[in-house]
């Protein structure tokens, strides 16, 4: 049932496919690195929300443009 569910999700909102093989050892690779390196992962996880915020205030910027000018 779990492993329905986990398929469901990763179709839905990442729109990722892929076997259940390619999830698995996707799914052991991240634990492994996070276990060993997890600095690193904070760091990758930082640098993500970093560039995430940016795009999204350029992106309200712009629609805030858009709108102002029509």
């Amino acid at each position: 049932m779990a492993e329905k569910t986990v398929d469901e999700i990763l179709r839905k909102y990442f729109k990722i496919s892929a076997p259940r093989i390619i999830i698995g050892v996707l799914m052991l690779l991240f634990g492994l690195i996070i276990w060993i390196w997890p600095d690193l992962v904070a760091l990758l996880i930082a640098i993500y929300l970093i560039i995430n915020g940016v795009l999204v205030l350029i992106d309200e910027l712009l629609k805030g443009r858009v709108f102002k000018s029509k």
